[in-house]
C-alpha cells in the first residue's frame, strides 16, 4: 500500500481570489507543501505581493490578473497556467464578493453581479479545467462556499443563495466525475478574519460571540487536507469550518 502524504510536490494548483484573505492563505500553504501555485484575482498589485512572498520563501508562483465572472479571462488564466507549469491538478474556486442589504433593497443588477462572481465564476473555472482532468483521469476540485449557504444569513440573501448553489453544484458534480478519478468537495467557512468580514454590514451580528472568529489558516488547512492524498477517496462532501453549528 502506498503511504499517503500531505505533500503537494509535483502538483499544480490554480487558486481564484488568491490575492488576499482565504485565497492568499491557501496559496501560501500549498506552496509550502511543494505545489506550483497559480493565483488569479482582479487586483494585480495584490497578486504580485502574494507571488513575491511565495517566491522569496523558495516556492513557485505565477500571478495572472483576471475576473472569474468573465469566461474569456478564465480561459486566458488557464492557458497561462498550463504554459508555465503544465497540467492543473488542483482547482480551488475561492473568488467571491458580498453585498449586505435587505432583500428588497437589492437591485437585479446586484443579484446579477453576485451570482456572476460567486456562482458563474465557479462554473467558468470548472468548465475550463475539468476536460484536462478527465483526460488524465485525475484531479481535485475544491470549492469555497460559506456557512451562509447552509443557513441563510439575514441581510445577505444574494450571497447566501449563490453559496447554497455552489454547495449543490459540488455535490452533483462530484457524483458525475468520481468515475473519472476526480474528486470535488466544498468548504463552508463560518466567520473568518478577512477584509470582507471586517467591512461587512452584518459583522456585529455574525460576531455576537467573539469565539466564533477563526483565522484564514484554518480554512487553508482544510483545503490542504482535501488537496492531498490524506483525504483519500473523499468526494461530494461538505466541510464546515467553524467553532459552532449556528450563527
Amino acid at each position: 500500500m502506498t503511504e499517503k502524504s500531505i505533500s503537494l510536490v509535483s502538483k499544480t494548483a490554480l487558486i481564484t481570489g488568491g490575492g488576499k484573505g482565504i485565497g492568499r492563505s491557501i496559496a501560501q500553504t500549498f506552496a509550502k507543501q511543494g505545489a506550483k501555485v497559480v493565483v488569479t484575482a482582479r487586483t494585480e498589485t495584490q497578486l504580485q505581493e502574494v507571488a513575491g512572498k511565495i517566491v522569496s520563501e523558495g516556492g513557485k508562483c505565477l500571478p495572472v490578473q483576471g475576473d472569474v465572472s468573465k469566461e474569456e479571462d478564465v480561459i486566458r488564466v488557464v492557458e497561462a497556467s498550463r504554459k508555465k507549469f503544465g497540467n492543473i491538478d488542483i482547482l480551488v474556486n475561492n473568488a467571491g464578493v458580498s453585498r449586505e442589504s435587505p432583500f428588497m433593497d437589492l437591485s437585479l443588477s446586484d443579484w446579477d453581479h453576485l451570482l456572476a462572481v460567486n456562482l458563474k465564476g465557479v462554473i467558468h473555472c470548472i468548465r475550463a479545467v475539468l476536460p484536462g482532468m478527465q483526460e488524465r483521469k485525475a484531479g481535485t476540485i475544491i470549492n469555497i462556499a460559506s456557512a451562509a449557504g447552509l443557513r441563510g444569513l439575514p441581510g445577505s440573501s444574494a450571497y447566501s443563495a449563490a453559496k447554497a448553489a455552489v454547495i449543490g453544484l459540488t455535490q452533483s458534480l462530484g457524483g458525475e466525475i468520481v468515475s473519472d478519478g476526480i474528486r470535488a468537495n466544498v468548504i463552508c467557512p463560518g466567520p473568518i478574519e478577512t477584509e470582507m468580514l471586517q467591512q461587512s454590514a452584518v459583522r456585529d451580528f455574525i460576531l455576537k460571540d467573539k469565539t466564533n472568529l477563526l483565522a484564514t489558516e484554518d480554512v487553508a488547512g482544510t483545503a490542504l487536507f482535501l488537496a492531498s492524498d490524506l483525504s483519500g477517496g473523499i468526494n461530494s462532501q461538505v466541510f464546515v469550518v467553524r467553532t459552532k453549528s449556528r450563527w
